[in-house]
């Protein structure tokens, strides 16, 4: 009886060790070469095969065998054994793709063409030729967009181009302005210093008179009245500089031959026209001058580049006309006046050095090939995501604004990767943790805006950004030869399945 229950057992254990052993190879890959990229069959044809890293051998037998070899899952790209390793999918009549190994006979179909799950636990309809129409639907939008935004592109570099060419007009205007407005300061400071030496002597004899005065009151009535005419000279000296007159006669006209002849009313007026060769009304110039009237401001005396080299000869006619002023005595001028013009020349001479140093240094940037990134200069971006609006300005910095307070993700350094990455770094530093930076790529589309901003690891940022300037010819063509290449493989996939019926 032992003995009938030994074999019993016996059998049963023969019978399951052949039943494990049809599950196993069941669940083998029919084909040794299932999740190998084409191009890499050759490397796998010996019969000794070296893992990629280097690190072990491997015979031919033990590829696809569902034991994992090699720490890199070289042996094992069609199965699950091995996590780190990579799945061919053929997805024949749409395009290739690759998954980890990890997901093969998982019970999910991944490839369109079911080859993942091969086992037979799960059924994978072949989705591939629709899949393929779908993608080429969508590669011809692609297309379509990149034709229409390449028009865009050459829209903004012509417009670029009269930027550039406009902004170096302006530099080469303002220099030779700074020249001519330089000289003015400095003739005008010279003015200004007679002006005050003149003030100062008239106040030490304004002070030896009436020292004078006082001792002739000691000396007696007779020597003070032979005396009494010089201190009301004074007394009207002292009040003429008061009131930003020179000790002239009012009566005289402010001027000699070289001022043309203009009344010293005239010649104020001229002054504060600030160069513009307009001369106007004298009962309009009083007007101006009580109502504090200003000039609209140096950006606007330059506005019209058209016309900036009549506007410049202009300023060296009108320019010249008031340097004629320095010929004529120091008593006739308006000391009030002088001071004005020298202050106001004065800030316009520190605008105008502003405005050279700020063209000077935009020229410095890397605005692409063909300056086509010239128009995002002084430009930014913004994207607003969860609680957060996140600012983008090219050139300068990146920001993150949140309630009352402003994080810097990162200035401005550099393009990178042909002009498709925008790179900011050395922004504000995180809590215990590395500085901020973010990486911005570039994509083809129809209107420059920032479209998502992700923090893919702590403190570092990456955006995505659309704009026509990233819409090139090269790539239409290339996209046109790939489109060509899926209708190919799709005409032919079609063509078998109809044989195949």
């Amino acid at each position: 009886m032992k003995l009938t229950l030994s074999v019993i057992n016996l059998s049963l254990v023969f019978f399951s060790l052949i039943i494990s052993s049809h599950e196993s190879s069941s669940s083998l890959p029919s084909n040794s070469f299932l999740g190998i990229p084409p191009q890499d069959e050759e490397y796998f044809n010996g019969e000794i095969i070296k893992c990629k890293n280097g690190s072990k051998k491997f015979t031919k037998t033990q590829l696809n065998d569902d034991f994992c070899d090699c720490p890199d899952g070289t042996d094992e790209p069609g199965t699950s054994a091995c996590p780190g390793g990579k799945f061919y999918c053929k997805n024949v009549g749409h395009s290739p793709s690759l998954l980890y190994s990890s997901r093969v006979n998982d019970g999910i179909c991944d490839c369109c063409d079911g080859s993942d799950e091969y086992d037979g636990k799960v059924k994978c309809p072949n989705t591939c030729i629709k899949a393929g129409k779908v993608a080429i639907e969508s590669f011809k939008r692609k297309i379509e967009v990149y034709q229409e935004g390449i028009a865009l592109r050459k829209q903004e570099i012509e417009q670029a181009k009269r930027a550039v060419a406009r902004d170096k007009a302006e530099l080469s205007g303002l220099e030779k302005e700074r020249e001519v407005v330089g000289k003015l300061v400095n003739q005008l400071d010279e003015l200004v210093r007679k002006l005050e030496q003149e003030h100062q002597e008239n106040e030490d004899k304004m002070r030896e008179a009436q020292n004078e005065k006082v001792e002739n009151e000691k000396n007696g009535p007779e020597e003070n009245a032979d005396n009494q005419i010089e201190p009301m000279k004074t007394s009207d000296v002292e009040k003429r500089w008061q009131s930003g007159k020179s000790p002239s006669d009012q009566n005289e006209k402010d001027g000699d031959d070289s001022s043309e002849g203009l009344s010293r009313e005239e010649l104020g007026q001229l002054v504060a026209s600030r160069w513009t060769g307009k001369v106007k009304e004298i009962d309009q110039a009083k007007n101006d001058q009580e109502n504090g009237g200003q000039d609209a401001g140096y950006k606007e005396s330059v506005a019209d580049n058209a016309s900036h080299q009549s506007w410049l000869n202009k300023i060296q006619e009108t320019a010249q006309h008031f340097l004629n002023l320095f010929s004529a005595p120091v008593a006739n001028l308006d000391a009030n006046q002088i001071r004005k013009e020298y202050n106001d020349y004065t800030a316009k001479l520190s605008d105008i050095d502003s405005r050279i140093s700020s063209l000077t240094g935009k020229f410095k940037h890397d605005f692409g090939k063909e300056n086509e990134f010239y128009l995002f200069y002084d430009r930014c971006f913004e994207l607003e995501q969860d609680k957060y609006v996140y600012e983008v300005c090219p050139f300068k910095d990146a920001k993150q604004k949140g309630g009352n307070s402003e994080t810097l993700l990162g200035n401005w350094v550099e393009f990178g990767n042909s002009y498709r990455l925008m790179l900011f770094t050395d922004g504000h530093k995180c809590w215990n943790g590395p500085d901020r930076h973010l990486k911005v790529k570039l994509r083809c589309g129809l209107k420059t805006e920032l479209t998502g901003m992700d923090e893919p690891s702590r403190c570092e940022y990456a955006a995505l950004m659309y704009t026509p300037v990233l819409c090139l010819e090269e790539k239409v063509e290339e996209f046109k030869q790939k489109l060509e290449s899926m209708n190919q493989v799709q005409e032919q996939e079609q063509r078998w399945g109809h044989d195949e019926l």
